[in-house]
This record gives structure tokens, C-alpha cells and sequence, in this order.
């Protein structure tokens, strides 16, 4: 591996850290108590109730922004895909947020399938991980439209010439 792409990986994986780290740092910081009181059935609080939804939102709308500034790096199918899908997403898990919100609110707790819940959390959640990572590495490479400078250079040479 090339000197130019060890320092591209490690940027992406630092940047990439701290996105994914600010997302679900309130869930680790909860999972201390939880962890010293031994209340491990509190853990699926989280999914029950759609945790992992609002924190793909943060990913989704993080991973929106990065693809939609660095089309021109889009270079792979899979990104532009995934460039492609994740607004749909971010819809998709805030509005899934929503109903399991108000259902719970509503105290309809008899219509929520709560293994479907937290593995369509998970799932939504693992997929907005996928795209922050490739957002933020796409981000990274940054390609920029090619200019011929000599090229510019003679044709305003050119111009001045002509206009003598």
C-alpha cells in the first residue's frame, strides 16, 4: 500500500470513528449504569423503543451531505447506490422513529412486533454505518475536474495577441 493511500485509509477510519462514535455515545455512556447495576434487560430498550433509529438518522444525514458535496468522487456502482438510497433511508427510519414514537404514546404496545422492531433497527442501523463509512471515504479522495493549465495559459496568451 502506497504512502498516499495508508494516510487515505487512516483519515477515513479517523473521521469515520468520530462520526459513528458521536452518534451512539449516549447509548455507551447509558450502558455503564446499566452494566454496574446489572440491569441487562434494559439493554433492548434501546431497539424496543427505536434508539438505533434516530441514531442511523445522525448517519444517514451525515452520509447525505458528504456523498452530495463529492459526486464527482462517486466512481463505484455500490457508492452511487448507496449515495442514491440514502435519503430514501433517512426517511424511512425517522418515519419508522415516528410510528413506534406515537404507538408507544398511544399505548398500542398489543400492535409493535418487538423482534421485527430491533432487527429492522439493527439492520437500518449496520446499512447507515456502511454509508457513513463510504461517504467519509469518498470524502477523502476528493477528485477535482482536471484543467489543463497550459492549455488555459496559450488560449489567454492567444486572446491577448489577437487583441494587439
Amino acid at each position: 500500500m502506497t504512502f498516499h493511500k495508508r494516510k487515505h485509509l487512516g483519515k477515513t477510519i479517523k473521521a469515520f470513528s468520530y462520526n459513528v462514535l458521536g452518534v451512539v455515545l449516549p447509548f455507551i455512556l447509558s450502558l455503564i449504569p446499566i452494566l454496574f447495576l446489572k440491569k441487562y434487560d434494559k439493554i433492548e430498550s434501546f431497539l424496543d423503543e427505536g434508539e438505533f433509529l434516530i441514531f442511523a438518522s445522525g448517519l444517514y444525514t451525515g452520509a447525505l451531505f458528504l456523498f452530495g458535496e463529492n459526486t464527482a468522487s462517486i466512481k463505484k456502482m455500490h457508492d452511487k447506490i448507496l449515495s442514491a438510497l440514502c435519503i430514501w433511508l433517512l426517511i424511512i427510519c425517522s418515519t419508522s422513529y415516528a410510528i413506534i414514537y406515537c404507538v408507544q404514546l398511544l399505548k398500542l404496545n398489543a400492535g409493535i412486533d418487538l423482534p421485527f422492531i430491533r432487527i429492522y433497527s439493527l439492520i437500518i442501523f449496520f446499512i447507515a454505518v456502511l454509508a457513513s463509512y463510504r461517504s467519509v471515504f469518498i470524502d477523502f479522495l476528493k477528485t477535482y475536474p482536471q484543467v489543463d493549465v497550459e492549455k488555459i495559459s496559450k488560449q489567454d496568451v492567444d486572446n491577448i495577441v489577437n487583441d494587439i
